[in-house]
């Protein structure tokens, strides 16, 4: 499959660059040893402090703050400070995957793992001739903080927004261990995948991971 080994290229060369979630790299190989299945852009979940030029202007906004553990409050108040022109927003957002299937019947499956992992969001849809299944959660948090550098929230509101988006972070990030549970069920189903054991060799990804 080329669009599999151009997946693949991409991922292993992003993993030696340190571009990967360090938290979801081993769930990210897993998915990928899979025979028929591949990821494309994925994420571990994060939350942060974003700065917009305008509503839904997204390809102009910036992060002052990312991260993809739970943030503290000090954090949070000293991102602000680099706030300029824009709206701010505290977000709060849920791991998600994007998982390509080689056919309906491999996308099928993976719409009911996602949702029997407790990512309810979970939909597929057919883009090129490809079947993109996004593995999604519900914990989705936008908690508007000021605008164009003027902070308009005191400090208790903005510990308890910090407070809110880190449990649900944290309550997202939780059902990685199912997920990946029940993408072990679904290798012994399909089977392994040799050209991701090739690549990963050539790669030599055994050297800093322990292969699925």
């Amino acid at each position: 499959m080329k669009a599999k080994r151009e997946a693949l290229t991409s991922l292993f060369t992003a993993m030696r660059d340190g571009k990967v979630d360090e938290d979801i790299i081993d769930l990210l190989l897993l998915i990928n040893s899979i025979k028929g299945i591949y990821t494309t852009s994925s994420c571990s979940g994060r939350i942060g402090i974003l700065e917009e030029p305008a509503l839904g202007a997204k390809p102009l906004s910036r992060w002052l703050i990312k991260v993809h553990r739970e943030m503290t409050f000090e954090e949070a108040d000293e991102a602000l400070k680099k706030a300029e022109k824009g709206l701010i927003f505290l977000k709060s957002q849920p791991p998600i995957f994007h998982v390509v299937a080689e056919d309906l019947e491999k996308a099928k499956r993976l719409h009911e793992l996602g949702l029997a992992s407790g990512f309810k969001y979970t939909t597929f849809k057919v883009i090129s001739n490809r079947y993109l299944v996004e593995i999604n959660a519900t914990e989705y948090l936008t908690a508007p903080l000021g605008r164009d550098g003027r902070i308009l929230v005191g400090e208790e509101y903005l510990r308890f927004a910090v407070e809110v988006g880190n449990s649900m972070l944290k309550r997202s990030k939780g059902r990685l261990p199912r997920l990946g549970e029940n993408f072990r069920k679904l290798r012994k189903e399909l089977g392994k995948d040799e050209l991701f054991y090739e690549l990963a060799g050539k790669f030599e990804i055994e050297k800093e991971r322990k292969l699925p």
